[in-house]
């Protein structure tokens, strides 16, 4: 029997419990179980769905052929690592990691948690405004009317209106029908093009990739840009980035998994930020309280695991497609066709469908451009807040009316001066998707070999998975950064 909190009467109350999971929690994680815990990490997946897949992995196929298909794994691969053991800490502790990063660095206090945060919220106007100028783009050509920054204006403002009221339940259900239905039919296309599946398992193998021969003559402004960086900017953009997780793992407060489902949650929060530099967080030790928090632990899992699945499953389709249509015909997705070659991969199936390609292509842009404010404002919530107790004391609503005006000037000033999809994300890819990602990477191995008891740190296994991931993120991010800005 246990009390509202989901602690047991006869337990220290110096020590914190957690609440009693599911069954199907306590077993072994299956895929029925997986399954019933999805729905953080379909956010991330749907976000992709609109930039790594549609735009990236197609420009991909078109640039390199079939041998980006080893990048896309390790990326995919890398970005779960970093998903799976950040929301794994908020989930077995009860507080964000950028909370206890703010106080676990020496130095100024909260100068890692700041330092991250700010660079990540600064490549937030970055993927709105890119993904509004592509949609723009799009509309502005199969309507013939007015311009793409026009229409990326107008869609960019009124999907934060939207977000703002709330309104958007009824396009949501629409967008995941439609969406639906055309990734569907993007897998009967890969079967319709007849790809050379040798060459496709042999993109498995890591090469070094070059772009096909025929850009330098057809693309000469593609072909001068650094392979190196066109390369960083895919496995940046696939999975997302931190100004994606940061906000991913303070939603999870919504799913109330683990210590978050307390009903003194708040409070617990309160008495973790004041415990001392360095010290071992409070979690109870004794077995029962161990297997419960391990069991939770397999609800973000089980959560990351499906969502990355999706994603590379959807990245290696449209790069395939990339790779045996567009790559054949010549054709680079880029400015004003960012969007519109793709329509291939589904007219190949039957014309009739070009028209389900523009519609599903609207509402999965849309709806990711929707997703991004209320996103965004939580991960500014949880960089600012550990520093700032009033704000922390305020909520994250609080924060909504400055961060969607943030957005909305920086993203359109970008739209306006900037105006091509690709250049306007470089920087965030590189520097949210690859450096800061790798760096989280480590320091959630750090931190957890510092503050959690040894029960309820990751598995060897898992220990290695995130290293691997976090050197890997770290380096790209450097040879990215210096080929960027030097």
């Amino acid at each position: 029997m246990t009390t509202p909190s989901g602690t047991n009467p006869s337990e220290t109350t110096d020590l914190l419990t957690y609440p009693e999971p599911p069954p199907n929690l306590r077993r072994r994680l299956t895929l029925v179980t997986a399954l019933s815990v999805l729905g953080p990490g379909a956010i991330v997946a749907s976000a992709n769905i609109g930039t790594g897949e549609m735009v990236f992995a197609a420009r991909g196929g078109a640039l390199f052929g079939y041998a980006l298909l080893w990048a896309f794994l390790v990326s995919a691969a890398a970005k779960a690592a970093l998903a799976y053991s950040f929301n794994r800490y908020t989930v077995v502790t009860g507080e964000h990691p950028m909370a206890r990063w703010a106080t676990l660095f020496r130095g100024p206090r909260g100068w890692f948690t700041l330092l991250m945060g700010v660079l990540s919220i600064a490549a937030v106007p970055s993927w709105v405004g890119g993904l509004g100028v592509a949609l723009g783009d799009l509309m502005a050509t199969i309507t013939a009317i007015g311009t793409g920054a026009l229409w990326a204006t107008g869609l960019i403002v009124l999907s934060g209106i939207l977000s703002w009221l709330g309104g958007y339940q009824r396009l949501e259900t629409a967008q995941t029908v439609i969406v639906g239905f055309m990734l569907l039919a993007i897998a009967v296309s890969v079967v319709v093009l007849q790809p050379d599946w040798l060459a496709a398992l042999a993109g498995l193998l890591p090469t070094v990739p070059e772009y096909n021969g025929w850009v330098a003559g057809v693309y000469p402004d593609v072909a001068e840009r650094s392979v190196w960086l066109e390369l960083a900017v895919y496995l940046g953009a696939v999975g997302g980035g931190t100004y994606d997780y940061i906000g991913y793992a303070g939603m999870l407060r919504e799913k109330r998994w683990g210590m978050l489902g307390r009903a003194d949650q708040t409070g617990v929060a309160e008495r973790l930020a004041a415990l001392p530099r360095g010290a071992r967080l409070p979690l109870s030790e004794e077995p029962e309280q161990v297997a419960r928090g391990r069991a939770w632990g397999r609800a973000p899992l089980g959560d990351t695991v499906l969502s990355f699945v999706a994603i590379v499953v959807f990245a290696c389709m449209f790069m395939i497609n990339g790779a045996s249509l567009l790559a054949a015909e010549q054709l680079i997705p880029e400015g004003n066709d960012t969007l519109t070659y793709q329509a291939g991969f589904l007219t190949a199936v039957h014309p009739t469908l070009e028209y389900l390609y523009y519609v599903a292509v609207f509402f999965a842009f849309f709806g990711s451009l929707y997703a991004f404010w209320e996103l965004y404002t939580y991960t500014a919530y949880e960089t600012l807040s550990p520093v700032f107790g009033r704000l922390r004391r305020a909520g994250q609503r609080a924060l909504r009316p400055w961060m969607y005006g943030y957005i909305l000037i920086a993203s359109l000033a970008l739209v306006w001066t900037v105006g091509e999809l690709v250049v306007i994300v470089t920087p965030a890819s590189v520097l949210g998707g690859l450096l800061t990602s790798g760096l989280f990477c480590l320091a959630i191995l750090w931190t957890e070999r510092k503050v959690l008891p040894p029960a309820y740190r990751l598995t060897p296994a898992g220990r290695w998975w995130v290293l691997l991931s976090g050197i890997l993120l770290t380096v790209l991010g450097v040879v990215s950064t210096w080929q960027l800005f030097v």
